[in-house]
């Protein structure tokens, strides 16, 4: 039998993490597999559609690489197709029709009473008791299918052989295979992935603001990578084993298994997530990373339309082994694109006031200027030899240094970038810094 999965989203909000990870490995499954993955739209909550909400999931599934091969099918089109099988089960006998107060009249199956069973793919052997359950809803007086009747007709129509979904829905399985039992129809494996949690451990709420992205639109707006988002919840809850992490869709793909998916909430850790995007930075090609830093450049003020390509280049290779996440990098380089620098107060007062700075940085803008070629290279050696006549550290050289370029004690190497910077910007900026001393 041919593997088909679906990820049904409900088209009332954005597309959160734990929802995108339901449509990863769903999408992994099917791919790893060879089968088919179903875009289903769960649209029958005719107060809470929206359009944009829609537009918003579907982007976001195209942004991580996720094409379906099937759909979308829209649950508000197949009103006539519900209607049709809640009249069979209640000509089965399996569902009667009730008047609820304030509500109107609804058709209500009478589920199975006791433990129901089933093998999860997950979690093993499970089951729950449904002695004690309220009969289920399955047609409202509106004459629309409730969540759990919608589901099952459209797992048997579409021919799902996998139900791979979120532990929030395990409570649902009973239900829904008390249906597909009173249908006649044969049951799909059902797959519950653990809860994605927040470092501390608890459930993430959609009601809560966070220091990490919870939805991909949050991602996307953070600029991280869809190849390092996508690497990155895959892992939230399952393991390839080995220890590996780092992952392109190829090999997520050929290494996804339902059997290496955990069996406990995983958190989500922004840490590993930066790191992971720095990867992944680091392993685009050099013109796709120069691509995909250049709107943060523009978006954060800089005049890079005149800027040769070359320069811009060597700015992002400068910045490489530095970067996590693209908005951080121009925030980081932004001493490259002003025309000077204000050294914040722990700078000035920690390395350009400190004992016998003035002096070095006097000494080095003195090498600088009459350095015949003002290059990487060069530069390099003319330090080491001015720290070596000081009789200091190359760092008590190139702090100060550093400091009266770029405003800040961090950079990448002073050498690689005085060179960048160039020559009478480099200079400039430390006759500015000589003032303030």
């Amino acid at each position: 039998m041919k593997v088909r999965v679906r990820f049904a989203p409900s088209p009332t909000g954005y597309l959160h993490i734990g929802g995108a990870r339901t449509a990863l490995f769903n999408f992994l499954f099917a791919r790893h597999e060879g089968g088919c993955f179903v875009l289903r739209v769960d649209d029958t909550d005719q107060t809470r559609n929206s359009e944009q909400s829609l537009r918003t999931i579907l982007d976001g599934m195209k942004w991580l690489g996720l094409a379906w091969d099937e759909g979308p099918h829209h649950q508000a089109d197949r009103k006539e197709r519900y209607e049709e099988a809640a009249r069979e089960l209640a000509a089965r006998g399996r569902a009667y029709w009730r008047e609820d107060e304030g509500k109107g009249r609804a058709l209500v199956h009478a589920i199975e009473r006791g433990r129901i069973e089933w093998a999860d793919a997950i979690h093993g052997p499970s089951g729950m008791d449904t002695t004690n359950d309220n009969d289920l809803v399955i047609l409202k007086s509106d004459g629309y299918p409730t969540y759990n009747f919608a589901t099952v007709v459209d797992e048997h129509d579409f021919g799902i052989t996998h139900v791979i979904r979120g532990d929030e829905h395990y409570s649902n399985t009973p239900k829904q295979i008390s249906l597909f039992r009173a249908f006649g129809w044969e049951l799909p494996t059902f797959a519950h992935v653990p809860l994605i949690y927040d470092p501390q451990g608890r459930k993430i709420s959609k009601r809560e603001t966070y220091d990490f992205p919870v939805t991909i639109e949050e991602a996307q707006q953070a600029g991280y990578l869809p190849e390092a988002v996508r690497n990155f919840i895959a892992l939230l809850g399952w393991s390839p084993g080995n220890d590996l992490e780092l992952m392109s869709l190829a090999e997520l793909i050929d290494l996804f298994t339902l059997e290496r998916v955990g069996h406990t909430p995983a958190r989500f850790l922004l840490d590993k997530l930066r790191w992971m995007n720095g990867m992944h930075l680091r392993r685009l090609p050099l013109a796709e990373r120069l691509a995909a830093a250049r709107p943060h450049l523009e978006s954060a003020g800089y005049a890079v339309a005149g800027v040769p390509e070359a320069w811009l280049a060597d700015l992002v290779e400068l910045y490489l082994e530095r970067m996590e996440t693209l908005p951080q990098f121009a925030r980081d380089v932004r001493f490259f694109f002003v025309d000077a620098v204000e050294p914040d107060a722990a700078s000035l007062d920690g390395v350009l006031r400190r004992a016998g700075a003035a002096a070095r940085l006097a000494r080095a803008r003195d090498a600088l200027t009459a350095l015949p070629t003002f290059e990487a290279p060069a530069i390099h050696v003319l330090l080491q030899a001015l720290a070596g006549e000081l009789g200091c550290k190359l760092g008590d050289l190139a702090q100060p240094i550093r400091v009266a370029i770029t405003g800040t004690k961090v950079s990448p190497p002073i050498d690689r970038t005085l060179a960048l910077l160039g020559r009478e910007r480099t200079l400039a900026r430390i006759e500015a810094a000589l003032k303030r001393i």
